[in-house]
């Protein structure tokens, strides 16, 4: 009995799905430490499905079943590698909002590489995977392939299925439910692909990254507002000093106090921000961040909008960051400053080149306008960096500046030989109880804190000493990525690295009334302008008086206070306009 070619042709697809099927089930099982533990058949198909759909459209394109498993395994195994890396290095996997970052990997090739091992091996292996798709291109041309029309169709199928899935239509909704996946929780990412594994938490995300700016509720905001319509009146129409100041901000690249870790005294390696601190205001900062994503730090300082009242938004510089903005340098701008940004690395890093000149930045220098500077280790120097910015204060015309200086020093990975500048830990003595990994990492790590700490020290020392009026707000945007170190030492409150705080200061060459106040990054704009006594409105004056109502609450009911923050941040975005004295967009 022969078979037909139609036959043949529903034989062949029956098995090139059980094949794929198969593999899919057994990369997941194989690859995520979630699944590989213990056998749950609901988890493994979830996680299971996004990878056969990818797979079934490479398929689809190729008509090569073999070509298709081959390429559809190593493409599997690189978005895992890739998942471990920023685990590792960020304490949060892979997110759909990463998906804007393809283009910042393709052009800062050089810095993603700092964060993997043997460079010429993984370049042989690209070679060699290459040259096997080449091979198995080739053997496969001569293998009876389904029928053009066929293969559209799983194409059509596959691409459905993929973007119904990831924007949660339909059935897959449900299919990806609280109730199909315990344990997921979206404020906690990392602990969530522990619990249901990496690839169904991240179709989860993208379902639920779907709505961009929540709906703010206007009533809480009413009520606030209402009751303190005053305060709101008196912020609003508050004269600035006949005297401007300048105003520099240091965004310092993974600045903590190692004093928060068991056996480390504070101020221990960070002397001089210890000493200028007691002078000024200070306190612990709670960044929105760990390890990496600068810039949700950064978008907070700039805004004063806490970002996690947008929790679909992973990285603010792309898709949330406006020009219609009230930033701090627009706010500025319109006293009379000018407002310039410092920042020794590649202009295109995090779209800054395109975001912040929107933010109200008229002058930039990246690290084209550093390319003689001294280096410490794989970046510029904090040394050079403050070297510059004070020669350009010095040279700037006459009026007020606003400066925003971005350090790039201590910028990890932290696993790297520190080399002579090892040195400068002088007396400092490395805590004790560090394996060999962990005192890797604070080597490299404290040795590049150390320098920078002295280079504050050299820096705020000269800025202060100018005669005109000068105000230095200083930050650390968030803990480094010391795993190692961490998990040997532990936190002298047993807590998670990633709920751990840097720490702040604002002094000034002006008197100013020392204190001690521990705050969440978003609130640094609204302490500014305060302190130097400068006009706020809509949501930045909305955000100082909950700050001052609630110190006056004795910090009772933070969860009270941060609802109206949050309502109000999500207000005035939504709207794209400042908030009048109700507490209204009109």
């Amino acid at each position: 009995m022969t078979i037909q070619p139609w036959g043949r042709d529903i034989a062949v697809a029956i098995f090139a799905i059980f094949t794929m099927v198969l593999t899919s089930v057994v990369l997941v099982w194989w690859m995520d430490p979630a699944l590989y533990g213990s056998f749950d058949a609901a988890l493994l198909w979830r996680n299971a499905l996004p990878v056969f759909l990818v797979i079934l459209l490479i398929y689809g394109l190729s008509g090569r079943l073999l070509l298709t498993l081959i390429l559809g395994g190593v493409l599997a195994w690189i978005v895992f590698a890739i998942n471990a890396i920023k685990e590792i290095n960020l304490n949060e996997p892979l997110m759909p909002g990463d998906l804007v970052l393809w283009h910042q990997v393709l052009h800062n090739m050089g810095f993603f590489e700092n964060y993997t091992r043997h460079r010429f091996v993984l370049l042989l292996a690209l070679f060699v995977f290459v040259a096997v798709l080449w091979a198995v291109w080739r053997m496969e041309r001569r293998w009876r392939r389904p029928h053009w029309m066929g293969r559209m169709a799983w194409v059509v199928l596959s691409l459905t299925a993929i973007i119904t899935l990831y924007r949660g239509n339909s059935v897959w909704r449900d299919a990806y439910a609280d109730e199909a996946l315990p344990g997921f929780q979206l404020w906690t990412p990392f602990d969530s692909v522990e619990q249901v594994g990496f690839m169904a938490a991240l179709v989860r995300m993208s379902q639920e990254a779907q709505t961009v700016i929540p709906k703010a509720d206007q009533s809480l905001i009413d009520d606030f507002a209402s009751s303190h319509a005053e305060d709101l009146k008196a912020r609003m129409a508050r004269q600035p000093p006949t005297e401007l100041p300048d105003i520099v901000v240091v965004q310092s690249e993974a600045f903590f106090d190692p004093g928060v870790l068991k056996g480390v005294d504070f101020g221990e390696f960070v002397p001089n921000f210890e000493r200028l601190a007691a002078t000024g205001i200070t306190g612990s900062l709670t960044t929105p961040t760990y390890g990496g994503g600068t810039i949700r730090t950064e978008f907070e300082t700039l805004t004063g909008y806490p970002i996690q009242a947008f929790p679909s938004i992973v990285y603010p510089y792309y898709g949330l960051a406006g020009a219609w903005m009230p930033s701090v340098p627009h706010r500025l701008e319109a006293l009379g400053y000018s407002a310039t940004l410092f920042h020794p690395f590649h202009s295109s890093f995090w779209n800054r080149q395109k975001v912040m000149p929107e933010l109200g930045f008229q002058h930039t220098y990246y690290l084209k306008s550093f390319a003689d500077a001294e280096r410490a280790g794989e970046y510029v120097s904090d040394h050079a960096l403050f070297d510059f910015v004070l020669a350009h204060l010095d040279d700037a015309q006459h009026g007020p500046q606003y400066a925003m200086v971005i350090t790039m020093e201590n910028h990890g990975p932290w696993d790297s030989d520190a080399g002579t500048l090892a040195n400068v830990l002088g007396g400092h003595s490395l805590p004790r109880g560090l394996s060999a990994a962990g005192t890797e990492e604070m080597t490299y790590y404290l040795s590049h804190l150390v320098n920078g700490d002295q280079a504050l020290g050299d820096f705020a020392k000269r800025l202060l000493a100018r005669p005109r009026w000068t105000v230095l707000l200083f930050y650390g945007d968030h803990l480094p990525a010391l795993p190692h170190a961490f998990a040997d030492l532990n936190f002298d409150d047993n807590g998670p690295e990633i709920q751990e705080h840097t720490r702040y200061m604002l002094v000034s060459n002006r008197p100013l009334l020392q204190r001690k106040v521990d705050l969440s990054s978003y609130e640094l704009p609204a302490l500014l302008f305060d302190t130097i006594g400068l006009p706020e409105d809509g949501y930045l004056a909305l955000d100082s008086v909950v700050r001052q109502v609630w110190a006056k609450d004795h910090y009772q009911h933070g969860a009270e206070y941060g609802q109206v923050q949050f309502n109000a941040a999500q207000l005035e975005v939504g709207c794209q306009h400042k908030l009048d004295v109700a507490g209204r967009c009109n």
